[in-house]
């Protein structure tokens, strides 16, 4: 039986690797699968690849090599953002991510949900069936920066935990095949990268710290912090910023508007909306785009 335990921090001790024969979790997918499906984020997925069924369900945790956590806290990573260890079980021992041959997920029993179905659709998957062992959930994560991950995940089995924060309560265990994890950008036009200067310029005469281009579409850019200690000021979707690009030695500059599609903390997209000239705001014409494209394109630091 699983060890329901929650993850925490705590005296460190070494749980001891029992890995012989067994080999351990691809590091780069799983730390792609931990950024994608963060403890306590809600997600959507199908059932048995019926991808015109789907479902609200969320991250309550994570199984590694049989041991439940419940936070966020207990994944030690690196500054790169790879996973470094696991803390699991009363003790918050240690599981090093070297010695992880199993890394399954926790969500919650939502077959209520199929009362949602009509009744064709509820035939699709069988009354009460769609969480079987053995059968297929898909589950969906949007990152707002990042776009669409989906991962397939194999039903392991169905849970009623016994103690921890969530005793006496439903769950279905996941075990993910991490080959099948496909991160989607979901901007529709081709971006080409770039690494160009910017500072916004926000209503009320704010401003950001120093900030780079990182690329550019037809009619929005993406913009990154330099300095990932500084995060982005408050920006609400819409609000109407101004964007200062100088490119140094080439002479060149820009005085841009647009508006935020997005935020995060660390990033931005912006929709262009026109340009500054001769102090005029005027529409971006046939040529201004491309000529802003390609001034971004060839700067050098």
């Amino acid at each position: 039986m699983l060890k329901a335990f929650l993850g925490k921090r705590g005296s460190v001790q070494e749980r001891p690797a029992e890995t012989t024969g067994r080999r351990s979790v691809d590091p780069e997918r799983l730390k792609t699968l931990i950024e994608f499906f963060p403890i306590g984020k809600k997600l959507r997925y199908y059932p048995e690849f019926k991808k015109d069924i789907v479902f609200d369900t969320l991250m309550v945790g994570y199984a590694v090599n049989g041991e439940l956590l419940y936070s966020c806290d207990a994944v030690e990573r690196d500054p790169n953002g790879h996973v470094v260890a696991f803390r699991v079980g009363e003790d918050s021992a240690r599981i090093r991510a070297a010695d992880v041959y199993l890394f399954q997920v926790l969500v919650p029993d939502t077959s209520d949900l199929e009362r949602q179905l009509d009744y064709a659709r509820r035939a699709e998957i069988g009354r009460g069936k769609q969480f079987n062992k053995g059968n297929y959930i898909t589950l969906m994560s949007n990152a707002a920066m990042r776009g669409l991950s989906t991962v397939d995940t194999e039903v392991a089995k169905p849970l009623m935990l016994v103690s921890g924060p969530y005793a006496h309560t439903k769950m279905i265990l996941l075990t993910p095949e991490l080959t099948t994890l496909v991160v989607t950008d979901q901007r529709r036009k081709p971006r080409a990268k770039t690494c160009a200067p910017v500072v916004l310029c926000l209503p009320g005469g704010g401003l950001s710290g120093p900030c780079v281009i990182a690329d550019i579409s037809d009619d929005s850019i993406r913009v990154r912090v330099r300095d990932r200690e500084t995060p982005l000021p408050p920006m609400a979707a819409g609000a109407e910023v101004t964007l200062d690009i100088d490119l140094g030695d080439s002479g060149t500059s820009y005085l841009l508007k647009g508006r935020v599609l997005r935020r995060a903390s660390d990033a931005c997209v912006i929709h262009l909306e026109g340009m500054f000239e001769s102090g005029r705001l005027k529409n971006f014409g046939p040529l201004d785009l491309l000529e802003l494209k390609a001034g971004l394109l060839n700067y050098s630091a």
